[in-house]
């Protein structure tokens, strides 16, 4: 393996680690091949891998491992030092930081341009000049939803044919949607709304509630797992595909401990996804190069095999079957 690769296994373990891992335990852990077999070899690249992740700015915290007698050091990176822990803001702060992002949209005319040196002033159509800001999706609706969440109204729209009464604790804009978390009186649960799916309008009433201490993070998904143009929002399309040895650390830590993934005895690992947009997988699979195989179904399989044709000018009448979908 190498070196690159074994560094980003090697940072992905001590990240997805949520306690102190033994040297060994990190060398059973990564692929077979990161390290050598050899304890003196594999003592003397561990040293020097560890070094090349603090020149680097990574911070490896030290301590007992748990569960050792007698008792041996172990490594993890502290998720906490790299973003990974979301700060939760209270109503106003929230507030601010929506208003603040509804105004950031930077000027294509002016590439590499500081925020602050942009021209002040108003244009012909009355806006700021230089004012930075993005076309973030508005509307009535949004706008209700981020008064009831600031206010602490219940809400009243229509959703997936239903009609839902809401207590709506965050909105937030992410994968270029809207999307709002709040206690569904109907479902009597905490549930997870796309603004682009509500149905009719959204009424804000004059009742109020009491905000939780603790409420569900608005969960942002992977981008082939939402609807798309290339597949629609219907159901979810389970597309199954072979990932080499030398990947599977990495995607089991960048998918999530609740990704479907099955080791094989030689390394490799079959993993199955939920697809909705087949040009946003096509995307994920060809990270990997010539490490992942699409296997099945046969509609995605062949979606792979004609996307690489076509990049490869292959004419449109080669076997759809081929072994062309290997990314």
């Amino acid at each position: 393996m190498v070196k690159l690769e074994r560094l980003l296994n090697l940072f992905t373990v001590l990240m997805q680690a949520t306690r102190p891992l033994t040297r060994d335990e990190i060398r059973d852990t990564l692929p077979k091949g990161a390290y050598s077999t050899d304890e003196v070899a594999f003592l003397r690249t561990f040293d020097r891998d560890k070094n090349d992740l603090r020149d680097l700015g990574v911070s490896l915290m030290m301590a007992p491992a748990p569960n050792e007698h007698p008792p041996k050091d172990g490594y993890r990176i502290d998720r906490e030092a790299y973003g990974v822990v979301v700060p939760v803001l209270d109503a106003e702060e929230s507030t601010s930081l929506a208003l603040a992002t509804a105004i950031v949209r930077l000027d294509p005319n002016l590439p590499g341009t500081h925020v602050w040196l942009l021209e002040e002033g108003a244009g012909e159509d009355g806006s700021a000049a230089g004012m930075p800001g993005t076309d973030i999706p508005s509307g009535p609706d949004v706008r209700s939803l981020m008064r009831a969440v600031t206010e602490r109204r219940v809400v009243a729209f229509g959703y997936r044919g239903e009609d839902r009464i809401v207590e709506p604790h965050r909105l937030v804009f992410a994968k270029g949607r809207w999307q709002l978390t709040g206690h569904d009186r109907l479902r009597s649960a905490v549930r997870q709304f796309r603004s682009d799916r509500i149905e009719g309008e959204v009424t804000v009433s004059d009742e109020t509630f009491d905000q939780p201490e603790l409420t569900r993070e608005v969960e942002i998904d992977h981008a082939w797992r939402f609807g798309g143009q290339s597949a629609g929002d219907g159901d979810a399309l389970t597309v199954r595909i072979r990932v080499d040895a030398r990947h599977v650390t990495w995607v089991e830590g960048f998918l999530g401990s609740d990704a479907e993934i099955e080791r094989a005895g030689d390394g490799t690992a079959i993993v199955s996804e939920q697809v909705r947009d087949l040009a946003a997988f096509r995307s994920f699979v060809l990270t990997f190069l010539d490490g992942a195989e699409v296997i099945e179904p046969v509609e995605a399989r062949a979606d792979m095999v004609a996307w690489l044709e076509a990049m490869a000018g292959v004419p449109d009448d080669s076997d759809e079957g081929g072994s062309a979908c290997r990314a």
